[in-house]
């Protein structure tokens, strides 16, 4: 989806309003990382150290949640191609387990996908709360199979779909299977030289998408 800077807007607020500066947040490359990570590269800089920055996590986030929920509300907001088509098809197949794996904080992925009304094909995720690090969060997801579905996996079962270089890395580090996609600010060469397993200019076609991912 592309929010049209909803949540930059959202977070640069909080933060101010929170820690009285931003630091460089406006410098941040967002693209794939976790809001935690986000957060420590934008005020290290101005001398907050993590305790610091984790100890006011809980009332940035009551801020941050409170300007997003408005700002995503912007008819700008869209939803790129093939995705409902491509959840739909998932959701109707028995063999296969959809979950979020997002750097997002658990309620503001949950605004972004409600915005669209996507929450309902997720049976479960994992979020930025769970990890500083994007790698850090297939084993998270893992174990939340087991724990709250009873299902083990290897994963060599992880099919982690994204549009970053994060994603690729992600699915590298644990020996899960890359789908790339185009539709993210990467420029698609620095997609490819990551060596995805599989890629694609968007979601559009439904038909090809699902059967890199089945096989």
């Amino acid at each position: 989806m592309r929010c049209h800077d909803a949540g930059l807007r959202s977070l640069v607020q909080a933060t101010m309003e929170v820690f009285g500066t931003i630091g460089r947040m406006k410098r941040v490359d967002f693209q794939g990382k976790t809001d935690p990570m986000i957060l420590q590269e934008s005020l290290e800089i101005m001398g907050f150290d993590m305790e610091t920055i984790q100890n006011s996590t809980d009332r940035l986030k009551e801020r941050y949640f409170h300007y997003l929920e408005e700002f995503i509300k912007d008819d700008t907001s869209v939803l790129l191609p093939g995705v409902t088509e491509l959840l739909t098809a998932l959701s109707e197949n028995d063999s296969i387990i959809t979950g979020i794996l997002t750097g997002n904080f658990t309620e503001s992925a949950g605004i972004k996908l409600g915005r669209f009304g996507l929450n309902g094909f997720f049976k479960f995720g994992v979020y930025g709360d769970d990890g500083t690090i994007r790698t850090e969060l297939p084993p998270v997801a893992r174990e939340r199979l087991r724990r709250e579905l009873g299902i083990e996996l290897d994963f060599a079962d992880f099919i982690i779909i994204g549009d970053t270089v994060w994603d690729i890395q992600c699915a590298r580090d644990h020996g899960a299977v890359s789908v790339a996609v185009g539709t993210g600010w990467v420029e698609k060469e620095k997609l490819l030289a990551r060596g995805p397993d599989f890629f694609f200019d968007d979601l559009s076609s439904t038909a090809q998408v699902l059967a890199a991912i089945l096989n």
